[in-house]
């Protein structure tokens, strides 16, 4: 399947822990855009603020893409700047969930004129929203005499308990008229009523004449589910809540460890079959032996293609605290070992015959090398494999190496 569109969660999925956008990630969604021509949906609860920053780092103006902020409350088209499609929350609507609020000592904000809009600015979950999409925030007396126009998205801000109480209260004094979902413990966000990520979407792919069996959808909490779920691939981060991962099709890495990569490089680059073993198979062959020792782990396996990773620690690393070019050549010939296994006919084996390796740049102690094997060359005795070691931390190339395998006969 050549998938046309990848709609991404930006917190929790698209971004690591600290809210930044990985080089891996980003270099990875570059190319899927230009080599690929898959075009991208940033599809989050921020405000058009968060995201942004974000849409440019990725060049989504230049390759088509859209953002859907509030949690598709609005259709934006990054190359024209239009907005295509817009839903608000009723204003009689607005002011019951405000007094709702009120009631339980909670705050409200919304945003307004590039800013998130609060009685109480100072409170340490208002700060938070704002920090998060880099905006500044507006205090006012009252908010409801603030808001003129029915906005997009509101959120109410407190402890979890709080929040816990107010939920179950706004679904059961305001069914039908406002949809509320939970990003993060401390935040009940509000949008229209019945707008999702999925509905906006679906929206989006009828109009660009695209059928949703071309859609891959990424994300890792419980207003992921539906968009997951309507895609033609629905994948989860690792780090996702459990139900989440129930839901998809396939559970990639976690946002720390460059999920959206992985999960590019197995589905829109891969053209390989899948391999005859499983990594669970794969890597229980690892322990006492020098791969195990090295800290390898296989990550992905394909006909024709391989990929592991290696720790830069105590086991690796020279005593200046950098990578040891033999760890890199070790990784290498593990990867291209692991490829070959997987192209074997009954009753063959494979044997390293030589490894040539250039370091291009250096590691320290504390990064993970992603070691990516591609055929280049598959005959009856002999196989040629080229392998590129990457630093998942900067993102940067470390080494490129050749090896040759032997395929021989087992007797």
């Amino acid at each position: 399947m050549k998938y046309k569109m990848i709609a991404l969660d930006v917190d929790g999925t698209l971004l690591n822990n600290k809210r930044e956008l990985s080089e891996t990630n980003k270099r990875a969604l570059l190319k899927a855009q230009e080599e690929m021509g898959v075009r991208l949906i940033l599809a989050s609860g921020r405000p058009i603020e968060g995201l942004t920053k974000i849409a440019e780092e990725l060049q989504l103006k230049d390759h088509s893409g859209y953002i859907l902020p509030y949690n598709g409350a609005q259709i934006i088209n990054c190359r024209t700047g239009k907005t295509i499609s817009e839903h608000s929350i009723p204003l009689d609507t607005i002011k019951r969930l405000y007094n709702l609020s009120l009631g339980q000592g909670v705050n409200f904000l919304t945003y307004a004129d590039h800013k998130v809009v609060s009685e109480n600015v100072n409170d340490p979950y208002i700060k938070e929203e704002a920090e998060k999409n880099n905006m500044p925030t507006l205090e006012v007396p009252n908010i409801l005499d603030f808001i003129k126009k029915a906005p997009a998205k509101c959120m109410i801000a407190g402890e979890p308990a709080e929040m816990d109480t107010l939920e179950a209260l706004i679904k059961q004094q305001l069914p039908g008229l406002v949809t509320v979902t939970r990003s993060a413990m401390a935040f009940i966000e509000l949008a229209p009523w019945n707008i999702h990520k999925k509905q906006s979407i679906a929206a989006l792919l009828d109009k660009l004449d695209y059928n949703r069996q071309e859609l891959i959808a990424v994300g890792d909490s419980y207003h992921d589910v539906e968009m997951i779920q309507y895609a033609g691939l629905g994948v989860a981060v690792s780090n996702a809540k459990e139900a989440v991962k129930a839901c998809a099709d396939y559970v990639t890495m976690s946002n720390e460890e460059d999920g959206i990569a992985h999960m590019i490089e197995k589905f829109v680059f891969s053209e390989y079959e899948d391999a005859p073993y499983s990594l669970d198979e794969i890597n229980s062959l690892m322990p006492n032996s020098l791969m195990g020792n090295l800290g390898i782990v296989c990550t992905a396996l394909g006909r024709g293609y391989a990929e592991a990773t290696m720790p830069v620690d105590i086991r690796t690393r020279q005593p200046m605290g950098i990578l040891h070019g033999g760890a890199n050549l070790a990784l290498a010939e593990t990867v291209a070992g692991l490829g070959s296994v997987a192209l074997l006919e009954p009753g063959e084996m494979q044997v390293g015959m030589q490894v040539s390796g250039n370091h291009i740049s250096s590691a320290l102690e504390g990064d993970v090398m992603r070691a990516e094997g591609r055929i280049m060359h598959q005959g009856k005795s002999t196989h040629v494999w080229s392998v590129e070691i990457y630093s998942t931390k900067s993102g940067k190339l470390i080494c490129t190496v050749r090896v040759v395998n032997s395929i021989l006969k087992q007797r």
